[in-house]
């Protein structure tokens, strides 16, 4: 992948070609580098991150970039771990990341993130809108590419809205699409964070009880999924497992799953 960055002039630029490109209007939500460029919290980005809500948008979004030679890369290490429905490059190396709905397997684009989001323009056949800074916060505390944790030094450093994170992260346990150690990943890159730049943070306790709240509640769902149980053959059968060694267990598994991904890049 290039290494080259790209400002928002560029960005703008490159929005404007899609706009003329595509046949039927689409919607975007910047969620990553390129929304943080156009909230004026880096200078440049290496590529833009954007979700829709449709396989239609999809489609049609990359029919346009298509049509304008933009071509599907190879990707590899924590790009190709974030799961992208699409990803496109240009000759100059700038890249599109697009996806569904659903972020590295497990983020879901919420309501609550829709109403937070700002307009930044709208053309004949585009609307771009940028996600709030807590919720791109967000967004890095689930990836491991070169930058992210600087990306959430940044944001954190200008003053973010801590309870808004509270309760999208607590959203997002709720209303979760992947199984319950996902949850413990999500709470380990936010704890990451903040030990990376020897910062602490309240939040980091009460996040760590609801991921573990989550996996607890993911056991559960497990083993009745397996066959049925009365009340005192699951407490009797949560009882055996040793939930607190159970939950550690899983909790490793997670930072094994950090260290590969660090190792990757």
């Amino acid at each position: 992948m290039s290494s080259k960055l790209f400002d928002r002039e560029y960005l703008e630029t490159e929005f404007n070609k899609l706009n003329k490109s595509l046949q039927e209007h689409v919607t975007l939500y910047l969620i990553g580098g390129g929304s943080m460029s156009f909230q004026r919290y880096k200078a440049a980005t290496k590529d833009i991150d954007v979700v829709v809500r449709s396989n239609g948008e999809l489609y049609n979004i990359e029919t346009a970039l298509r049509s304008i030679d933009y071509i599907v890369p190879a990707v590899r290490g924590p790009y190709k771990q974030m799961g992208a429905s699409a990803i496109l490059e240009n000759v100059d190396g700038f890249r599109w990341d697009i996806f569904v709905n659903v972020i590295c397997g497990g983020l879901q684009l919420s309501e609550g993130m829709i109403e937070r989001s700002r307009e930044l323009f709208r053309e004949e056949n585009i609307s771009v809108y940028m996600i709030s800074p807590e919720d791109i916060f967000v967004f890095k505390s689930i990836t491991t590419r070169e930058r992210d944790r600087e990306d959430m030094y940044s944001l954190f450093s200008k003053g973010l809205d801590f309870d808004i994170i509270e309760k999208e992260f607590i959203w997002q346990n709720e209303n979760k699409v992947n199984e319950y150690e996902w949850m413990a990943f999500f709470f380990d890159g936010i704890e990451e964070f903040f030990d990376t730049y020897h910062i602490s943070h309240p939040i980091t306790k009460s996040l760590h009880d609801i991921a573990e709240k989550g996996m607890f509640t993911g056991i559960i769902k497990n083993r009745l999924r397996s066959k049925p149980m009365k009340m005192d053959e699951l407490r009797a059968g949560l009882d055996q497992m040793n939930i607190k060694k159970l939950l550690l267990k899983q909790d490793e598994r997670v930072m094994e799953k950090l260290q590969v991904k660090k190792k990757a890049k």
